[in-house]
C-alpha cells in the first residue's frame, strides 16, 4: 500500500510539475465576461486610422471609440466617444468614420474636431458586422439582412440603394472591379455582380468546407481575396474569374490556431492569428487563450497557391482587426486594448507600442 501511495504521489508530483511548465512556458488567460472588469477598454474589435495617419480609431463594443494620437507608432490616448449601440467595425474616409454597429447597422461620425458627434444613425436594423468603402458608397454586411449598399455622396444623410439577401449571415465584405465578395458565416464566400447598385445580383458562391466554414473577415487585392476563418485559419482565393472562384491556398500553422482578422498590402498578408483551446469543468465550457503562435503572422502570398510564412510577433490576449498603415500595424487585440508594430523589416516585426488599459 505505501508503494501504490508513494507512485501516487509521484506521479502526482510530475503532472503539477509539467502543468506549471505549461503555463508559465506557454502562457494562458481565461477568456470571456470575467475579464470585462479587468480592462476599462471593453472589447476591441477593429482599428483604422485618419487619412493622414496621424489618429488610431479603436472600435470597442459597448465602448464606442477609443481615439489616440500617433507618433511613430505610438499612441496617446485621446478621448473616447459611445452614443449607444455595440461598435463591431470601422473604416475612415475624409472627416467621417462609418462604423458597422452590431445592435444598430450603419452609424456615420464626424471626426473632424477633436471630439466626435454621431451625424447619422441606421433605423429600423438588424445590425451589421462589417462593411467596405468604395466610391461615395457604403457596402454594409448587415447579418441575416445581407449586404446593403448606400450612396454616401451627402455622408450625413447616406441613401439606401439596395438589399440583397444573400441567404446566410454575412460578416464582412469587400468590393472590386464591380463584384461584391461577402464573407457569409455559414456559406463561405458569396459572390454578387454590384455594376448596378440599385439593382445587384448573386452570381455564385465558393466554400472551403461543407460543415461551419466560419467566413469571418475578407479583404482582397487585385485578383486574389483573403478569408479569416476562424479554425478553418487563413483561406486564399483566385477570383481571376469572379463566376469562377477557385480555392488557392490555405495557412493554419497549428490545429487550435484561428484566423481573426487581417489586411493585405502588396501580396503580403499582416495576420491576426489566435490560439485557443476549450475544455468542459461541471458542464460548463472553459475557453483559454495560449501565447502559442498567437499574435501576428506576415505571410508572403505573391504566389496566391503557395503561401509561406515570412515572420511572426507572438503576444497574449485574443486578436481581431488588423490595419496597416506606412510601415506601422496596428491590432484590435480584445480585452488587451490595442497594439502597434513596426513592419518595416518584414522578417524582423517589432512591438512599439501597447496600450492595455485606460487611466
Amino acid at each position: 500500500m505505501k508503494t501504490k501511495r508513494a507512485i501516487l504521489v509521484s506521479v502526482l508530483g510530475i503532472m503539477v510539475i509539467l502543468t506549471a511548465f505549461f503555463f508559465i512556458k506557454i502562457g494562458w488567460v481565461i477568456t470571456g465576461e470575467k475579464d470585462i472588469d479587468k480592462k476599462r477598454m471593453g472589447y476591441c474589435f477593429d482599428v483604422a486610422t485618419s487619412d493622414d495617419g496621424s489618429r488610431l480609431f479603436v472600435a470597442a463594443g459597448d465602448r464606442g471609440v477609443h481615439i489616440f494620437d500617433l507618433d511613430q507608432g505610438r499612441m496617446k490616448y485621446a478621448t473616447t466617444y459611445y452614443d449607444d449601440g455595440y461598435y463591431r467595425n470601422l473604416k475612415v474616409l475624409r472627416d467621417r468614420a462609418y462604423v458597422a454597429d452590431s445592435r444598430r447597422g450603419l452609424v456615420v461620425l464626424d471626426i473632424s474636431g477633436s471630439f466626435p458627434r454621431t451625424t447619422w444613425t441606421q433605423s429600423n436594423s438588424s445590425g451589421a458586422a462589417g462593411l467596405h468603402l468604395e466610391d461615395d458608397k457604403v457596402y454594409l454586411a448587415a447579418y441575416e439582412e445581407g449586404l446593403q449598399i448606400y450612396d454616401i455622396s451627402n455622408p450625413d444623410a447616406p441613401a439606401l440603394l439596395s438589399t440583397l439577401s444573400t441567404g446566410d449571415y454575412s460578416w464582412d465584405v469587400w468590393v472590386h472591379n464591380d463584384f461584391a465578395y461577402i464573407a457569409d458565416f455559414n456559406i463561405g464566400v458569396s459572390i454578387a455582380d454590384v455594376s448596378s447598385p440599385e439593382a445587384p445580383q448573386l452570381i455564385g458562391s465558393v466554400t472551403w468546407t461543407n460543415r461551419y466554414p466560419s467566413a469571418e473577415i475578407l479583404r482582397g487585392e487585385g485578383n486574389t481575396i483573403y478569408v479569416a476563418a476562424s479554425d478553418h485559419g487563413l483561406v486564399v482565393i483566385d477570383v481571376s474569374n469572379p463566376r469562377d472562384p477557385v480555392i488557392a491556398s490555405s495557412y493554419r500553422p497549428i490545429r487550435i490556431g484561428n484566423a481573426e482578422g487581417l489586411a493585405v498590402r502588396d501580396g503580403v498578408v499582416y495576420l491576426a492569428q489566435g490560439s485557443k483551446f476549450e475544455f468542459k469543468a461541471g458542464g460548463e465550457p472553459i475557453e483559454f487563450a495560449t501565447t502559442i503562435d498567437n499574435g501576428l503572422h506576415i505571410i508572403d502570398t505573391i504566389d496566391p497557391y503557395a503561401p509561406h510564412l515570412i515572420s511572426k510577433i507572438n503576444f497574449m490576449g485574443w486578436v481581431e482587426g488588423v490595419h496597416i498603415t506606412g510601415k506601422y500595424v496596428y491590432i484590435a487585440n480584445g480585452f488587451n486594448g490595442v497594439r502597434s508594430i513596426d513592419v518595416d523589416d518584414r522578417a524582423n516585426p517589432s512591438i512599439i507600442d501597447s496600450f492595455l488599459s485606460l487611466p
